[in-house]
């Protein structure tokens, strides 16, 4: 698996407190996750990078900002998707595997 060094630098060269934070945030977090677990932040991690490349930086800080904040990342996607209204092919495929997650994260605690 790649690493999720995905950070933006702000000003002078420097990561900023959030890209610092953010990349603490990744590296505690998949390091308590299963396998199947890490494939979704992969695939968190597809979107974030399409949104870079569709120029919506914003809205890529603004995902750093929620997930390090605690909020599920499904939850931070699904509504970061639908409301940018993105037009991005790999974006909306994504979408459903997001929710697809959704639904398996809700089975998960009854079963």
């Amino acid at each position: 698996m790649k690493g999720f060094d995905f950070t933006i630098k702000s000003g002078s060269g420097k990561h900023s407190n959030l890209d610092k934070e953010y990349d603490k945030f990744l590296k505690r977090t998949i390091q308590n996750l299963d396998e199947e677990k890490i494939y979704r932040w992969e695939t968190y991690n597809l979107i974030m990078e399409e949104l870079i490349k569709d120029g919506k930086v914003s809205t890529f800080e603004e995902i750093k900002y929620r997930l390090t904040d605690g909020e599920d990342p499904n939850d931070v996607m699904l509504d970061v998707i639908t409301r940018e209204g993105n037009s991005n092919g790999l974006i909306w495929l994504m979408k459903k595997r997001i929710e697809e997650y959704k639904d398996e994260d809700f089975f998960e605690r009854f079963y």
